[in-house]
């Protein structure tokens, strides 16, 4: 009975922690536009690929590094003749005949030999520009990262507009169908009892059921819109997600004409700072390349301790083993290379020539796109403005035709054709406020601020 009591003590226990458990998920699921920015950040494919390879760039320099470092390596050799070498000698000195030789085999038959070799490179130039070249490759890894945040949180907030928007939509369309519904009931008791025509009953059931195939396409598109918006955030594609930023609250962000001609400071942009670190590099492969006439030093240090058996008895204690140890430096002079080091300078400088073309070219390229996009961010302004006005004025010719029709002043061609007219300022207006989030998007991700 004890043990059923503890038993079920631990089901409430374990009931209770999955709920808990259950409940933290559900808080997860919710998203604000910023929230899923710094989700997106943290699990993005991209970006964690981006990461690896700064982390590679980082390990790069260190690696570079360790070429200026010692150098130290043990060697080990056993050998065993099969037949000992043979020398010749003056047979002379053996008492033999002037001007013949005999032969004679030195050594013994089995070999070992073990020793340690120490080196230290003092000077080289191009170890010298080749660590800063690594820094710099370094910067290069870093700035890759940044430019696929931008990319990322460019594609998130698109993303996540678009949602929002067909939400929007889906909600007007419901409202919509709810006041057709009504209306087309109405009509039908209407004509009933003969006070209005068939056809009029007719049209009323075409436009219904062409509201509730649009209600249906966008539930299907908002399954994939959805979709699209987890890939972009590294979100689990089996699990549910939420969208807390309404689109009011986008928009409203976006209520503020620019200045198209503004003077914008680009060189805090992730392009143009890319632009620089590419001369950079090139200034560095070009003085790598002046480096290979530069002498290289460096010094070594080596111990070698040989011994000799005719027998395996290199682990006895009274084994003799004879020690050979050498100090020195070498000195390395590149004196002639038929001309490839000249030629090799040359296309070095072209190349940075090219860099630098390229970083006058990005910053004029800035200033045109910002240029472009402020004008696209105004006209999508304006659109958005319009498209407010418009669907105000839909909706009252709406209500005044829907009112005619009841009271009979009205045909149900005259009704349709306001709600037509409604549906397509809606549409416009959804399409006006999707229009000027991209709009603001590419502007900020045009001046740098994305």
């Amino acid at each position: 009975m004890k043990r059923n009591r503890i038993t079920a003590k631990k089901l409430k226990i374990g009931i209770a922690a999955a709920f808990m458990i259950s409940g933290f998920l559900q808080a997860q699921q919710s998203f604000t536009v910023e929230q899923s920015l710094e989700y997106a950040v943290a699990n993005n494919v991209n970006v964690k690929k981006a990461k690896i390879d700064q982390e590679k760039a980082s390990q790069k320099v260190k690696e570079t590094t360790g070429i200026g470092l010692p150098q130290i390596d043990a060697q080990g050799a056993y050998n065993y003749y099969l037949k000992i070498p043979v020398q010749l000698l003056p047979a002379e000195i053996a008492g033999g005949t002037p001007g013949t030789y005999i032969p004679v085999q030195f050594g013994l038959k089995q070999t070992a030999t073990a020793g340690v070799t120490l080196k230290q490179l003092l000077f080289n130039g191009s170890y010298l520009v080749g660590l800063q070249s690594a820094k710099a490759y370094r910067e290069t890894a870093a700035l890759g990262e940044e430019k696929t945040e931008i990319s990322v949180k460019e594609g998130i907030m698109m993303a996540y507009a678009a949602v929002i928007v067909n939400d929007e939509n889906i909600k007007t369309l419901e409202e919509n169908r709810k006041v057709a519904e009504k209306t087309l009931n109405d009509t039908k008791e209407t004509y009933k009892v003969g006070l209005t025509e068939e056809q009029n009953v007719e049209q009323l059931e075409y436009s219904y059921k062409n509201l509730m195939v649009n209600i249906e396409n966008l539930k299907r598109t908002r399954t994939k819109l959805l979709m699209a918006l987890k890939y972009l955030m590294g979100y689990p594609m089996d699990q549910n997600i939420e969208l807390a930023t309404t689109l009011d609250e986008m928009v409203q962000k976006n209520q503020v004409l620019v200045d198209q001609s503004a003077s914008i400071d680009f060189n805090n942009h992730i392009d143009m700072r890319l632009s620089n670190n590419a001369v950079k590099v090139s200034e560095l492969q070009l003085k790598y390349q002046k480096s290979k006439s530069l002498p290289s030093l460096s010094g070594f240090l080596s111990s070698t301790y040989n011994g000799n058996s005719n027998s395996f008895t290199f682990f006895d204690k009274d084994q003799q083993w004879f020690n050979t140890s050498v100090v020195g430096v070498q000195l390395d002079i590149p004196i002639f290379s038929g001309l490839q080091r000249h030629w090799q300078t040359q296309q070095a400088k072209l190349d940075l020539q090219k860099a630098q073309m390229d970083k006058a070219d990005m910053e004029r390229n800035l200033k045109n796109e910002y240029y472009s996009k402020a004008v696209d961010y105004n006209n999508a302004f304006e659109s958005y403005k319009t498209a407010q006005d418009l669907i105000q004025l839909s909706s009252n010719i709406y209500r005044k035709e829907q009112i005619k029709f009841k009271e009979g002043l009205g045909s149900s061609f005259d009704l349709q054709n306001s709600e037509t007219q409604l549906y397509d300022s809606q549409t416009k207006l959804y399409q006006s406020a999707i229009g000027l989030v991209q709009a603001k998007v590419a502007l900020d991700k045009a001046k740098g601020e994305l």
